[in-house]
């Protein structure tokens, strides 16, 4: 996980230099690496910053996190679902706040979706049963990955039907997680969430001591 830079000094000579890295840190945010990447890079020249290991760290999370991206929408575009999950996973451990980190339960949708419409192509009823068993494991990965669709319940139901029409014995429905609706619609889904530490900057802090 990247640690934006913030703890950095606001002196008159240096002002400049400080507003550097703080759009730097809103380029990164923001998703805009190549920005991101040669800002910090920018900024690593002046001598407020000359060996900053934050901001060299930082240059290296822009340059990995531009090679991610791209994997991850060329992944996506071949329609190689795990390949491009992997890479936008590592992506927002980079960047928790990077703009695609919502695609991720997207993709876990879109892989049962698939597994769902072909599962009955398959030769036998074993083979159609397993993969309604997976299609139906990824519908509920998306909503523990934070996805509220209402659909995905009706399609969770459709699968556990055709699933039972298969005629295999001992075909279990095993959920990774449970799902529940209310009347308004939409499933209320387990969410996740991390923990992200920014350090603050001596702006901020001067301006929290001040007496109100």
């Amino acid at each position: 996980m990247a640690l934006l830079i913030t703890n950095f000094s606001f002196t008159s000579w240096a002002q400049s230099d400080a507003y550097l890295v703080m759009e730097a840190n809103d380029y990164f945010r923001e998703g805009r690496y190549w920005d991101a990447f040669f800002m910090y890079r920018t900024a690593a020249k002046s001598p407020e910053h000359i060996g900053n290991p934050l901001i060299e760290q930082q240059i290296k999370n822009s340059s990995r996190a531009m090679y991610l991206k791209k994997k991850y929408s060329d992944y996506r575009a071949l329609k190689n679902y795990e390949l491009a999950k992997q890479n936008l996973i590592q992506l927002v451990e980079i960047n928790p706040e990077d703009p695609t980190r919502g695609e991720i339960p997207k993709i876990s949708l879109e892989q049962g979706e698939v597994l769902h419409r072909v599962a009955w192509r398959q030769r036998t009823p074993e083979a159609t049963a397993a993969m309604l068993q997976r299609a139906i494991g990824y519908y509920h990965q998306a909503i523990k990955e934070g996805l509220s669709y209402e659909s995905i319940g009706t399609l969770i139901r459709m699968a556990e039907k055709s699933l039972n029409d298969t005629g295999v014995k001992d075909a279990p429905i095993n959920p990774t997680i449970s799902t529940k609706f209310d009347t308004r619609g939409g499933t209320q889904p387990t969410q996740t969430t991390r923990a992200v530490e920014i350090l603050p900057s001596k702006e901020n802090n001067n301006k929290e001591n001040q007496p109100q």
